[in-house]
């Protein structure tokens, strides 16, 4: 997750345009006002060219509104410096990969409220240099975190105490994802295989690899219920995988059928309680909701400066409420959205 920033710095807020691509919605209107000649109801013609057109072009209900957001430049506790990842305990707390002030920081989902601080920029023992994401034992709360150029992972309990570390075989480890008996998998830059690790730290195997279960350019790993989600950013897709690294999927389109535009970038990934996949993705609309078959479920966002916008998003989670949360690298805030009621 420590690549440069693939978006546009240069990007012009379009906060007043629609959140969702309109370019090929586009509505003759001389050619509607045409049909008010013949005998027949007009609103209702007019009404249903109106409806066909909209869903011809591709668009996707919004069914998401950004509620607000937490968070601001700096290093005092609740304050962030390039935040690089972020995750969510079982207390439903936010583990915040705060990479520019090389620490973690455990926050509340609601208010972002500050609870815990831990992690030490250095070199030596538990130390790290820059750290790029973070898993979390959905048992036990411990935390993983990923000293990208130490070259290491370092083991902290709840409390924010340093308790293990992992260094075997450990090449720019980018993120890791912990299952319920404790393992840790880990992506590493540019590897096409997962390595596996024990609660300890110790090195076990690797795993994947080969064939559809090689990956390109991984840049996020989640696990739930037992099967293993990687975000391939190399490979422009999402890969779903056994513990043991067999494949099972891919998804690799922004929805299938008539939304199957393809996926031009995923860069982080989370799964909600009922299988759904929340993405986040290269391309006009940041994050992309798809159901546990691919359909797709919902786009939320637009990218800008102002507030309820993205720079560069780099981590999403959702809370057991189903609001959804984003963490921003560059404006260093985290967002809020709450589903619509339907």
């Amino acid at each position: 997750m420590t690549r440069e920033n693939p978006y546009n710095s240069s990007y012009k807020s379009t906060s007043h345009l629609s959140p969702f691509p309109v370019a090929n919605f586009q509505v003759d209107f001389n050619l509607v006002r045409n049909y008010n000649s013949l005998d027949m109801k007009n609103t209702s013609l007019v009404g249903l060219i109106v409806v066909l057109l909209f869903f011809s072009s591709g668009c996707v209900p919004d069914k998401y509104k950004f509620t607000g957001e937490f968070g601001k430049p700096g290093s005092g506790k609740g304050e962030f410096l390039s935040g690089t990842d972020m995750a969510i305990n079982k207390d439903g707390d936010l583990i915040i990969c705060d990479a520019g002030n090389s620490r973690f920081q455990i926050v509340s989902s609601d208010d972002g409220s500050p609870k815990l601080v831990a992690g030490e920029h250095g070199t030596t023992g538990y130390k790290v240099q820059g750290i790029s994401g973070i898993g979390v034992n959905p048992l036990t709360s411990d935390i993983w975190l990923c000293d990208l150029r130490g070259n290491k992972l370092v083991k902290f309990d709840k409390r924010g105490n340093p308790i293990a570390k992992a260094v075997d075989k450990m090449k720019y480890p980018l993120d890791c994802a912990v299952d319920r008996m404790g393992n840790v998998y880990v992506i590493m830059s540019k590897q096409p295989a997962l390595y596996k690790y024990d609660a300890q730290g110790a090195f076990m195997e690797t795993i994947g690899g080969t064939a559809k279960a090689a990956l390109i350019y991984a840049t996020s790993i989640v696990i739930y219920e037992d099967y293993i989600y990687v975000a391939d950013f190399g490979g422009k897709k999402v890969i779903k995988l056994s513990l043991k690294g067999e494949f099972i999927r891919e998804f690799d389109k922004k929805g299938v059928g008539k939304y199957d535009e393809e996926m031009k970038g995923p860069s982080s990934i989370f799964v909600d309680n009922s299988g759904n996949l929340l993405i986040l993705d290269l391309g006009d609309i940041p994050i992309l909701i798809l159901s546990p078959d691919g359909e797709i479920i919902s786009r939320i966002g637009t990218y800008g400066n102002e507030k309820g916008q993205f720079l560069y998003p780099r981590g999403i989670v959702e809370k057991p409420s189903g609001e959804i949360i984003v963490l921003d690298n560059s404006r260093n805030v985290a967002l809020t959205f709450k589903k619509l009621v339907q």
